[in-house]
C-alpha cells in the first residue's frame, strides 16, 4: 500500500473523476488483510468451491519441505509480511457433490440441518479426492472414498461426513503450517459462502483445536483491497487503526474434548491412506 505512484483510475468511466490507486491486492490475501491478521501466527480459511489457508509468518520468508507454499501477502510503507498457503481442492464442492450428482442433498444447506441430527459420524469418512489431494499431501492420483459404511448409513452420515472433511483437509494444513512456521497458531479467522454453516465452523474449531472468528460478511477480498486503499490514502493512519474497526464475527472456541477430536482425525488420516 502507497500514498503515491500508484496511479489513478475512474473504473471505465463509473467514477466522476479519476481516483489514485493506492491498494492492489490478490484475491487470497486481500481476504488475509480484511481480516486483520497482521500478527504472526494469524491465519484465515476461505471457504468456498476450494478452500485458502494463509498464515501470517511475519518479515522474513521461510521455504517449507511439506507442500506450503511461501507467497508475499502484503507490503506496506516498503516492509513486506509473507504467509504460508495451503490450497484444498474441495470443500463446499464437495457438498455441491452431495447435492448435484448423487442427489444426497436437496439443497446445500440441508448439509448442516443433516449433520446436527446424528450424535456423531458412525464411523464414515468421505475423503473429497475429486482431482487428487491438495495441501500438504499434493497427490494428483488420489481419488475419492467412501470409508466406513455399514448398513445402518444413512445420507445424514454423508452429509455430516462431508462437513467433518472440511474440517480435516483445514487442520491438515494449519498442522503442517505449524511445524514450518516454528510457532503456534494464534487464531484462525474464516469467511466465505459456507461460514453461515455455524456446524461447519464449530467442527473447525473442535478440529484444528483453535479459537475460529467467523466473518460476518462472507465476501471479504473486495473489503481487504478496499481497506488497503484506506490506508493508502490516509483515511486510516495505521493497521493499528484498521484493526480497532468493528467488522463483525462470529466467535467460536473448541467444545470437544481433545482426545476425541484426535480419535476423529486419527480416523480420517486413515481414510486418506486408502486413497493414495
Amino acid at each position: 500500500m502507497s500514498r503515491r505512484g500508484g496511479g489513478a483510475t475512474d473504473a471505465g468511466g463509473a467514477l466522476p473523476a479519476e481516483m489514485p490507486i493506492c491498494g492492489v491486492m490478490g484475491d487470497s490475501q486481500a481476504a488475509l488483510f480484511a481480516q486483520r491478521a497482521f500478527a504472526p501466527g494469524s491465519a484465515k480459511v476461505t471457504l468456498g468451491t476450494g478452500s485458502s489457508v494463509l498464515l501470517n509468518v511475519g518479515d522474513t520468508p521461510r521455504r517449507s519441505r511439506s507442500g506450503i507454499v511461501t507467497t508475499v501477502a502484503w507490503v506496506h510503507d516498503g516492509r513486506p509480511t509473507y504467509a504460508f498457503e495451503g490450497i484444498i481442492n474441495s470443500t463446499g464442492a464437495t457438498v455441491a457433490w452431495l447435492k448435484d450428482q448423487v442427489e444426497v442433498l436437496r439443497t446445500a444447506d440441508e448439509s448442516e440441518t443433516l449433520a446436527r441430527s446424528l450424535p456423531d459420524n458412525g464411523g464414515v469418512y468421505l475423503v473429497p479426492a475429486f482431482v487428487g489431494l491438495g495441501a500438504p499431501y499434493w497427490k494428483e492420483d488420489a481419488r475419492a472414498a467412501i470409508v466406513g459404511l455399514t448398513q445402518h448409513s444413512t445420507r445424514a452420515h454423508l452429509a455430516r461426513a462431508a462437513l467433518e472433511a472440511i474440517a480435516y483437509q483445514i487442520r491438515d494444513v494449519l498442522d503442517a503450517m505449524a511445524v514450518e512456521a516454528g510457532r503456534p497458531l494464534v487464531e484462525l479467522s474464516a469467511d466465505g459462502g459456507m461460514v453461515e454453516n455455524g456446524f461447519l465452523v464449530q467442527l473447525i474449531a473442535d478440529v484444528a483445536r483453535v479459537a475460529v472468528r467467523a466473518s460476518t460478511v462472507p465476501e471479504l477480498s473486495a473489503l481487504g483491497a478496499g481497506l488497503a486503499g484506506m490506508l493508502g490514502t490516509g483515511l486510516h493512519a495505521s493497521l493499528a487503526d484498521l484493526q480497532a474497526l468493528d467488522l463483525g464475527v462470529r466467535r467460536y472456541s473448541p467444545a470437544l474434548p481433545a482426545a476425541e477430536a484426535d480419535a476423529l482425525y486419527a480416523g480420517w488420516k486413515r481414510a486418506v491412506a486408502r486413497t493414495f
